[in-house]
């Protein structure tokens, strides 16, 4: 091999080097813009994050700040808040054809639910958002879908402010009981990431609803939360 080749593949491993440090350096920004800009879309409204901590060698990585907007036709409040989630991996399964997440855990989200006179809300309208933009899924590198499984999720410390026009100028303040779900995915082998998120917004949009009924905010919610949570799951 002569001394130009030598010196061309060291250019070439130096280039390389300094593209994966800076991607290396720049991976909390990156995957702080591909939540929101992703987040946006398929939400139809405004996603933000303050801030992305990932740590790749112990398997974990935390998102602080996350707000989603209101819908079109609701209020200006946001209404997800939550100052962080939590995210631990199983490293061993990083680069195989299924993705395991040891863990999801949310603590204390503020949640402000909107409902109208027909018995619709801003959260039915959110997940009408969801499903009017499901394109099937994430997809690997190498085309095929990328699927995975949950074996914990956690939700704790909800704080829900419930409003209706129904009873204008009333808001009903709710603690939402705390949602743990184990082994999503684990019974198909995994599932993509559509699957995922409609079985996490069925529990957590069913649970914000029933409660909000059972508060009396909308009595027409009651009426409509069947029908919509058999949509969430794909039923007629």
């Amino acid at each position: 091999m002569s001394k130009k080749i030598l010196i061309g593949v060291g250019v070439i491993v130096l280039a390389l080097v300094i593209i994966i440090w800076q991607v290396g350096a720049n991976l909390n920004s990156i995957v702080a813009g591909i939540i929101e800009d992703t987040g946006s879309d398929v939400l139809k409204t405004d996603v933000s994050v303050s801030g992305v901590a990932i740590d790749l060698k112990a398997g974990n990585a935390g998102i602080g700040g996350l707000t989603i907007a209101n819908p079109d036709g609701y209020s200006r409040a946001n209404l997800f808040e939550m100052d962080g989630i939590e995210v631990d991996l199983d490293l061993g399964s990083l680069g195989k054809d299924v993705l395991v997440i040891k863990t999801i855990r949310i603590q204390d989200p503020r949640i402000v639910f909107e409902g109208d006179a027909d018995g619709g809300s801003n959260m039915q309208t959110l997940m009408d958002n969801i499903e009017s933009d499901s394109s099937g899924g994430d997809t690997s590198a190498g085309g095929e879908s990328l699927k995975m499984i949950i074996d914990r999720f956690e939700l704790s410390g909800a704080h829900v402010k419930a409003t209706s026009e129904a009873k204008p100028g009333e808001t009903t303040e709710i603690n939402l009981p705390a949602i743990k779900m184990s082994g999503i995915g684990q019974a198909q082998g995994g599932v993509t990431a559509d699957v995922v998120a409609n079985e996490i917004a069925s529990e957590l949009v069913g649970a914000i609803i029933a409660a909000a009924a059972r508060e009396g905010v909308n009595k027409a919610i009651e009426e409509k939360k069947k029908g919509f949570l058999d949509k969430l799951k794909g039923k007629d």
